[in-house]
């Protein structure tokens, strides 16, 4: 993974990384696979449009500055950790859908609302998932579906070949789909299908969508999920119940009172549907009942600003990456015998183990 040893210069306000983080994304990228850390640039550039751009070494060269004494010291940690984590895996259970034809084909569309970005709505789902202590895949939608207990597939505008029918054959095996607003409306070929709202994904989530309402972004529909309530903006569908059950509602306008989330049972499973863009708490509200279904929620969820990782090596080992990213000490309990690999300290089961802010812990499990 290239990143920036300091700083970067290609946005409006570049600022500067603050010590530790450095060490922080670089095992946060190790966390999520990589073999390998790039620092661009090792030596800062004389001219063009990067010579402001952040260097291991300097335009005077020094090797005293605080980020080479870093990098340097960060080297030979890693020189440490040896060749531990190469070729690991991640066992993860949760995918989502990521199609680069859906984020083009939305957003190239005119309407229904220009302020629907399908990163951002990607980025709502990963992080929630995340934020509840998942493993997540991040898979094209040609993936191979069947290693998956869920499958998250926000935004999924476009659907192509036989991707329907992959996700309701993983439904009626036992695993939960959840789709979103504006999904199922186009074919490969960029038109609408000339069947209901959401298209080939309709069956599957028992729904039928006939209108859709935009807003601008100012404008707040609260949604009721039991007794929890989010805020909704950008797309509110109005959704007719084909067999599926609600879940959450709109408040006002003339559909308060319609679904606003709602879930099918197929089979052994689930199929979700969330009509409306939630903001991050409700959109984790449902996450967390989604992955709870699976038991897939990580046992470190009060502590919002710890990462977690999950590692399995070639020989069976696991490990456990925690990456604190918080700006106070983090204080963990490890259910089992586990051995950090950056320190060589050992804990003991259910003993509590202090992650300082910005700090790594590579524990090998017992």
């Amino acid at each position: 993974m290239e990143q920036t040893p300091s700083t970067t210069a290609c946005r409006d306000v570049n600022p500067l990384r603050r010590p530790g983080e450095l060490r922080l994304a670089t095992y946060q990228a190790i966390a999520h696979g990589a073999d390998a850390a790039l620092y661009f640039q090792l030596r800062a550039s004389r001219g063009a449009c990067e010579k402001y751009h952040g260097a291991v070494i300097g335009h005077a060269g020094r090797d005293d500055t605080r980020v080479f004494r870093e990098v340097a010291a960060l080297g030979e940690e890693l020189r440490l950790l040896g060749d531990t984590t190469l070729g690991a895996r991640t066992p993860a259970r949760t995918a989502l859908l990521f199609d680069w034809d859906s984020w083009w084909a939305l957003e190239m569309s005119d309407g229904p609302s220009r302020l629907v970005r399908y990163q951002e709505v990607v980025h709502t789902y990963y992080r929630a998932a995340r934020e509840c202590g998942a493993d997540v895949d991040v898979v094209p939608v040609t993936a191979d579906l069947t290693p998956y207990d869920v499958i998250l597939a926000p935004a999924l505008h476009m659907i192509k070949d036989d991707l329907a029918a992959r996700l309701e054959a993983a439904t009626r095996r036992g695993a939960t789909v959840l789709a979103t607003f504006l999904s199922g409306r186009v074919d490969e070929h960029d038109r609408a299908f000339l069947t209901d709202v959401p298209g080939p994904l309709a069956p599957l989530m028992g729904i039928r969508v006939d209108e859709w309402d935009a807003r601008p972004a100012e404008t707040v529909n609260p949604v009721r999920l039991g007794d929890f309530t989010a805020e909704a903006r950008l797309v509110f569908e109005l959704v007719r119940l084909r067999g599926a059950e609600p879940i959450a509602t709109y408040t006002t306008d003339f559909y308060a009172g319609t679904p606003a989330v709602t879930r099918h049972h197929v089979g052994k499973g689930e199929a979700w549907y969330v009509a409306t863009a939630l903001d991050q708490p409700g959109t984790a509200h449902i996450i967390r009942r989604v992955l709870t279904r699976h038991d897939l929620t990580g046992p470190r969820t009060s502590h919002p600003a710890v990462e977690t990782a999950t590692r399995v090596t070639p020989d069976g080992t696991t490990l456990l990456f925690l990456l604190n990213h918080g700006s106070i000490q983090a204080h963990l309990t490890i259910p089992t015998p586990a051995t950090d690999l950056l320190t060589g300290k050992h804990t003991a089961p259910h003993t509590q183990f202090t992650l300082d802010p910005l700090g790594v812990a590579v524990l090998r499990l017992q």
